[in-house]
Order: structure tokens, then sequence, then C-alpha cells
């Protein structure tokens, strides 16, 4: 299954949060590619900072998700770069639907590698591929069902 992460569930792969043990049961069992925009990696960066202003994660467990990041970047994500026709498609999205310009990156992206499964833990973004066609799926919400 070709699947696109927006930064809210790859923060889930490399921060323990809620949804993080079902994404990781999604990855050993269902998934053959997983697309991410070259955005999320800043974005990720900027949510880890997040979480240590608000004392909501040490500083080793930042430093190894950042590492751990880092280290996966190359290898097991196919990164989809923000190119101008992107830029356009999203921005069409932000004007469509109540979405922040990054989420509208994010969506945009999945609907041009033609993703099986957007998986995302937004209400707006999961309401919006709705809206699109696209399957949305939240980890947070439990264990992924067919």
């Amino acid at each position: 299954m070709k699947i696109f992460l927006d930064t809210s569930t790859l923060t889930k792969r490399y921060v323990q949060e809620p949804g993080s043990e079902e994404l990781e049961e999604l990855f050993f069992s269902l998934v053959k590619e997983v697309f991410v925009s070259t955005l999320a990696f800043a974005e990720f960066a900027a949510a880890i900072g997040r979480k240590l202003r608000k004392k909501e994660i040490q500083e080793e467990p930042a430093s190894k998700a950042m590492r751990e990041l880092e280290k996966d970047w190359d290898g097991l994500f196919s990164k989809i770069p923000l190119t101008d026709d992107l830029a356009v498609s999203a921005a069409s999205l932000a004007v469509k639907y109540p979405l922040t310009g990054a989420d509208a990156v994010h969506l945009a992206s999945a609907i041009a590698v033609d993703a099986e499964l957007f998986v995302v833990s937004d209400n707006m973004l999961i309401s919006a591929a709705e809206k699109i066609g696209i399957k949305p799926y939240d980890p947070a919400a439990g264990p992924f069902r067919r």
C-alpha cells in the first residue's frame, strides 16, 4: 500500500504519543511505499522544539527523535518536493478548505502521488481528504481497518 504521512503522524513514529503503536503496526503490515513532503522535515523540527519549550519532552529524547528522522529521511521515505505546480495546487486547496498553507501542501502532495491512504491526525485535513476522495486514517483513533 502506498501511503502519505503528514507531519502530525510522522512525529508519532519518533515520539511516543497516542497513535504511535498503530502507526508502527501499519508500517509493518501493509505499507510498501511511504511518501512525505519535504516540508515535513522542518515542520518536524518545529514540533520537537515546541515540545521542548512546553516541557512535553526532555532534551535527550528530542535529540534522539531528530537523529532517527535524519537517519530514515533518505532511505525510508519517498520525498515530494514543493514545486511551483504543487504550490499552486496547495493554494487552491487552502482557498477551498479550511487548511493552513502547510496542511494544504501535505494534501496536495498526497494527491500528486495518488496515495492510497492519507495518514493524518488533524480533523480539518481528514475532512478535506474525505471530500476529495482520498482515504484518511488517524492512527490515534485506533487500529487500521481496510
